[in-house]
């Protein structure tokens, strides 16, 4: 094992020998590497090995160029992670809470910018116990800002939020319990008609792959299309995946599995949790996302096979002015109502009565 010797303590590095396992520093792949006898053969993905290690592997040595095994093994968590991940989820529900009900409050009589919103989002998250950071920068986009997919805010693009327009915030929180990744849209304003029917349009599409069910063996890239349906009807798609896999107080972006329009042979499989996260992106104007951690699960076995479906793990409300009821499905309007009572079930014992009153308020049945 090439490591950092700073990175491994006396324990682990105890754990290590016991198991027969040599640790050296990093940089010392390389000479390793080139002492390979030719009747070696070494494993390498490919698609995470950088070139310079690449090309101190001897000529003469066979190489194998496969995923690595562990990336599969940890995209599949056990019942102890699972469990962990969910509490997570409520922490970072409550802390999401007490935010949403701060800016809401808040907007009018103070001087709010993108840079300040954020910094109120994570003194939320740190009171919450075992907090140890945000598992990435949070994108905090208002209006036109809310179009860049991947933005965040600096003090040159910091604009001030108005009472206007759309508020788009990805964030996530890292916990010794887990690691979660959500995304909210919600309208600080009146939302025009276009507003409404494209956050509606993006809502069915997650409702959809929501409580999609598929067959054993099925690949992400077969049931993106469940997400981007009725953006497509209306000649509207996005340029970023669906979703992407997450790890257990690790990288909030883990493989292998995830869903996307381009080919990926890895299969969905019981124990993967998953981003679910469709969009709409006006450019100069405003943008749109949703986003719920999943789990995937156990359904069914029948003549047919073994099916899978969903398990919605975040916890927090979706912004209800901004739905055009109309455009709603009755199964749709009881997958958002059901969502938004475990939602109420799960937060309320942890919160004050002025924010369960807030919180039942919004989780209102449509």
């Amino acid at each position: 094992m090439f490591v950092n010797p700073l990175k491994v303590t006396t324990k682990s590095s105890k754990y290590l020998q016991s198991e027969g396992i040599i640790v050296e520093p990093y940089e010392e792949i390389y000479s390793y590497l080139k002492q390979l006898a030719p009747q070696q053969a070494i494993w390498i993905d490919g698609a995470k090995l950088n070139q310079s290690v690449y090309e101190a592997i001897p000529a003469h040595c066979k190489i194998i160029n496969k995923t690595s095994p562990v990336i599969y093994m940890k995209s599949i968590k056990n019942e102890t992670e699972i469990a962990g991940i969910k509490q997570a989820m409520i922490k970072d529900g409550i802390a999401l809470v007490r935010f949403f009900k701060w800016l809401e409050e808040n907007v009018e009589k103070n001087q709010l910018t993108e840079l300040s919103v954020s910094e109120q989002l994570h003194h939320f998250r740190k009171g919450q116990e075992n907090f140890r950071g945000e598992s990435f920068e949070t994108i905090v986009g208002y209006a036109s800002h809310g179009a860049i997919v991947h933005y965040q805010p600096t003090t040159e693009t910091n604009f001030s939020i108005k009472q206007e327009n759309l508020l788009l915030i990805d964030s996530g929180g890292q916990y010794l319990e887990g690691t979660t990744d959500i995304t909210r849209t919600i309208s600080l304003g009146n939302p025009t008609n276009q507003q409404k029917k494209d956050f509606t349009l993006v809502l069915k599409g997650h409702i959809a792959l929501a409580q999609v069910k598929f067959p054993k063996g099925t690949r992400g890239s077969q049931i993106d299309i469940m997400a981007r349906q009725f953006l497509w009807e209306e000649g509207i798609n996005y340029g970023h995946g669906t979703g992407h896999g997450v790890g257990h107080f690790l990288c909030v972006h883990e493989g292998p599995q995830n869903i996307r329009m381009d080919e990926n042979p890895t299969t969905l499989e019981p124990g993967m949790i998953i981003s679910n996260e469709p969009g709409v992106y006006r450019a100069g104007e405003y943008g749109i996302r949703t986003e719920n951690l999943v789990l995937v699960t156990f359904a069914e076995k029948t003549d047919f096979g073994e099916f899978y479906q969903f398990e919605t793990l975040s916890l927090c409300p979706i912004n209800k002015s901004l739905i055009d009821k109309d455009m709603l499905t009755g199964n749709e309007m009881n997958w958002l109502n059901n969502y938004h009572q475990k939602v109420v079930n799960a937060l309320s014992p942890y919160l004050k009565e002025e924010e369960r009153k807030w919180l039942q308020q919004k989780c209102q049945p449509l």
